[in-house]
């Protein structure tokens, strides 16, 4: 059972993964000493499924996704055995266990039987506070199993069947806004609704989520890239008009927003969007803005790599070979250069937008600039 090598990219421990097999292979040998004995005899009322749930944590640690589930599957039928003996008693336990192996079942591409385990989380929703903790997650991840199965028509029903249970249970619990649960509950039923076909109903519900992420502290980025998808789903719905306004008078608030360098694709994409609808001096600001944020990160991502480059202690940690830091510094170099380059990229493509938007209100001198300027940003 643990014979097989450790995948490193797949490994998600902080000590050498010996260490985390050898844990992995005193759990297992609990758990074969606990095998077939009568729960009456074991050192405490839960020693084995206990024993499993450490077996299955440190599998999961390893990578071993697959038989991380094994070991679920049996603390699930042990727990489910001492319920029988004593009903209600062991119900957190079962939750918890079942929260587990769906993830487990999610990271192997299992998704009918993790859609069966969320199934059951939900029937259990009802039997205590921590199931009716997790019954939200189990929610959100039946729509999204649901709709990766193809069963679109049955996750937009999910995804309507969360959206009425959390707004209500925020109602009931006298909530003035909308909260992070609701937020997201709402994206995934616009999701849902979009796949179908039923784009000017997707829309609509954007228009929520873009007016309750607008009202949330530091969700700046957030309301943009609703906006960019609001806008988008306005247009495909035959609103372009709509979709116009809505940009403007959004753009017209962001005034009083503070900028950041996370900003920048949705203020890109919006200008995009705005040009497409016949509106260029608009879609100058916007471009404007996001050409400006794609600099400041581009300059960013530049000074941090140089300072990467100029580190001279990366080979002092004395804990590993010479030949692993050699590695881990070509790998940080690698993954650094190549964040260097998307920023680059991404300013190019912003600065021939600007220069596009430029020209369409010719001003041919400036969008010349803004051509050189692109040519500029991305060395041979």
């Amino acid at each position: 059972m643990l014979k097989r090598p450790v995948d490193p990219a797949r490994y998600g421990g902080v000590v050498r993964p010996d260490k985390t097999v050898r844990w992995a292979a005193d759990a297992l040998e609990q758990v074969r000493q606990l095998r077939g004995r009568s729960p009456d005899t074991w050192p405490t009322p839960t020693a084995l499924p206990e024993s499993l749930d450490r077996l299955a944590q440190w599998l999961t640690e390893l990578g071993w996704d697959d038989l991380s589930c094994l070991a679920r599957r049996e603390e699930l039928a042990v727990y489910r055995a001492l319920s029988a003996v004593q009903p209600n008693l062991f119900t957190d336990q079962i939750v918890h266990a079942l929260a587990a192996l769906r993830r487990g079942l999610m990271e192997c591409q299992r998704h009918e039987e993790a859609l069966e385990v969320v199934e059951e989380l939900l029937r259990l929703s009802e039997a205590g506070r921590f199931a009716q903790k997790e019954a939200p997650d189990a929610r959100y991840w039946r729509t999204l199993l649901l709709a990766r199965l193809g069963r679109d028509q049955e996750a937009v029903e999910s995804a309507a069947e969360a959206v009425t249970e959390t707004r209500g249970r925020l109602q009931h619990a006298g909530a003035t806004s909308a909260s992070f649960e609701l937020i997201h509950a709402l994206t995934a039923y616009a999701d849902r609704l979009d796949k179908v076909g039923r784009v000017a109903e997707a829309a609509e519900v954007s228009a929520e989520v873009m007016t309750a992420w607008w009202r949330q502290a530091d969700s700046t980025v957030q309301f943009l890239q609703t906006l960019d998808q609001y806008s988008e789903r306005l247009v495909r719905s035959g609103q372009a008009e709509q979709a116009r306004a809505c940009i403007v008078e959004a753009m017209g608030k962001m005034r009083r927003r503070k900028r950041d360098t996370y900003q920048a694709t949705a203020w890109h994409n919006l200008g995009v969007r705005l040009l497409a609808l016949g509106a260029p001096e608009a879609a100058l600001t916007a471009g404007e803005e996001a050409v400006q944020l794609f600099r400041d990160r581009t300059r960013a991502h530049q000074k941090r790599h140089r300072e990467l480059e100029a580190e001279d202690d990366w080979d002092d940690d004395h804990r590993y070979s010479e030949a692993y830091l050699l590695k881990r510094r070509r790998e940080e170099l690698k993954s650094s250069r190549k964040v260097v380059r998307r920023a680059e990229q991404d300013l190019h493509d912003a600065l021939l937008a600007l220069s596009a938007c430029l020209r369409q209100l010719d001003r041919i001198d400036e969008a010349a600039s803004a051509d050189a300027e692109a040519a500029a940003a991305l060395p041979g």
